[in-house]
């Protein structure tokens, strides 16, 4: 027995398992982008598979669903795209007069008969507001880099996507010679679980956004707000980010439907707040438990915890964590505790 479990294979996988632990905190983004790989990929796998089968050539099957991803979101995003450029040129139009009106305002401002120039030297003010005019070119070229740097990290985790669905018998052997003999089945079903419940949240998560999105859709319609399909389009695809995504749709919302009057504003939140609410304690519990066989509380400790140590994309991928680190524990930990037990009971004596 002891031979078995402790041969010098064993001992390799179980000091390669200390090495990656150990560096693991330092390639975290690496990990994660691959992570993310690994769930795309699962979820677009059966659709490869359904197409390999009509042409008959698994690398053009994976390009062709990949090409038909990106196609569905460039149009979805596109209306996001056009509208927000529109936004922006009319806030730069707009701008120069704003601040005029605020810096004329702002100093013949009086507080018992001295105006602010009186308190606060206008040179300062000019001096501070080149200063800003600064820090806002700086953040300009910072999101210009933070552009091109996202449209790098698509680049390569469209090619690891690929080649993760392409070479999928090839990627799991290889995968499974680092496990010694005795282990080999275990972890083949592990990766196959893992797989199927990572797969399934992706389908979770589209019907989710969905749901939020004909939600939103609907209660600005019903308000007569401009723009229903396209906010609620955007509503959707922003609560794939908790906190953030949600804030940024109820923002420009609230922008849109500031000319309707407070009252259709106040109207607006209510209907969006309840949306939220019903996305986050209904729908989203429901669907994730429903394809993922994950309980409500499971994901609300694995979205604080992502938050804590993973940040944004760790948040987005809590679902799939949950799952991965689930099916581990229940087949490295339980599964074997419950089977020795099954195995010593003593049947009852009549």
């Amino acid at each position: 027995m002891f031979k078995r479990f402790f041969n010098i294979k064993t001992i390799i996988f179980i000091i390669l398992a200390i090495a990656f632990l150990f560096i693991a905190p330092k390639i975290m983004g690496l990990l994660l982008l691959l992570f993310a790989s690994f769930v795309l990929a699962a979820a677009l796998n059966p659709f490869v598979n359904k197409l390999e089968a009509k042409v008959k050539n698994r690398p053009v099957a994976a390009l062709i669903t990949l090409l038909v991803v990106f196609i569905v979101i460039f149009a979805l995003i596109l209306p996001i795209i056009i509208m927000g450029v529109k936004e922006i040129e009319l806030l730069i139009n707009i701008l120069p007069e704003k601040v005029v009106k605020l810096y004329e305002t702002a100093v013949n401002f009086s507080v018992y008969g001295h105006s602010l120039s009186d308190i606060v030297p206008t040179e300062n003010i000019i001096g501070a507001s080149s200063d800003v005019a600064q820090n806002l070119f700086n953040h300009i070229s910072n999101f210009t880099v933070a552009i091109f740097q996202m449209c790098f990290l698509l680049i390569i985790l469209t090619m690891f996507i690929f080649y993760i669905i392409v070479d999928r018998t090839y990627l799991k052997a290889k995968f499974l010679e680092f496990f010694p003999p005795h282990f080999k089945e275990k972890a083949d079903y592990i990766l196959h679980d893992i797989t199927s419940k990572v797969g399934n949240y992706i389908r979770a998560q589209i019907l989710s956004m969905v749901a939020v999105g004909v939600m939103i859709a609907i209660s600005v319609a019903i308000l007569g707000i401009d723009y229903p399909i396209l906010l609620g389009l955007i509503a959707g695809i922003c609560d794939i980010i908790p906190i953030l995504g949600p804030t940024i749709a109820l923002a420009l919302i609230i922008m849109i439907a500031y000319p309707l009057g407070i009252v259709k504003i106040v109207l607006a939140i209510v209907l969006f707040l309840a949306a939220q609410q019903i996305s986050n304690y209904v729908i989203r519990p429901f669907l994730f438990g429903k394809f993922m066989k994950l309980h409500p509380i499971t994901i609300i400790v694995a979205l604080m915890i992502a938050q804590e140590f993973l940040g944004i994309w760790g948040v987005i991928l809590s679902p799939a964590i949950a799952a991965t680190v689930c099916v581990l524990f229940d087949e490295l930990y339980l599964a074997p505790i419950n089977e020795k037990e099954n195995g010593n009971e003593i049947e009852p004596k009549l």
